[in-house]
């Protein structure tokens, strides 16, 4: 799993597509933008919480560091607040995002069918369209 908190973090990974990266950016983007404005690129997300990216050799059991699967191993314990379809170059993940509390919350990159078809289902009810 890759765990990012910082637009240089983005920048340093290389393995990952440029896709990826360029979604990642975007996103990171996204998010800082609208906490500290224009300073966007030095912020760091500690406060808030990191965005994760599954990786080919992740089982379900990464989710736990966060308090997502709570032991289970077929679907999350932890409701997300939505999630996301994006294509990436020519896959097709979920942008899940969990709120752990107020402030803390996970943002996971899913690629859809890594799990099991339970977990997609369960995750397919929290898709904002």
């Amino acid at each position: 799993m890759i765990t990012i908190y910082t637009l240089e973090e983005i920048k340093e990974l290389r393995d990952i597509s440029e896709a990826m990266k360029e979604e990642l950016q975007s996103y990171f983007k996204e998010i800082a933008k609208g906490i500290v404005g224009e300073n966007w690129r030095s912020y760091n997300l500690d406060e808030v919480g990191p965005i994760l990216v599954l990786e080919d050799d992740d089982t379900v059991d990464v989710l736990d560091e966060y308090g997502l699967m709570q032991g289970n191993k077929s679907v999350p314990q932890a409701l997300p607040e939505f999630a996301l379809r994006v294509i990436v170059g020519d896959v097709e993940m979920l942008k899940i995002i969990w709120v752990c509390n107020d402030s803390f919350g996970v943002s996971v990159y899913y690629p859809i069918g890594k799990f099991s078809k339970e977990f997609d289902e369960f995750l397919m009810e929290y898709i904002m369209e």
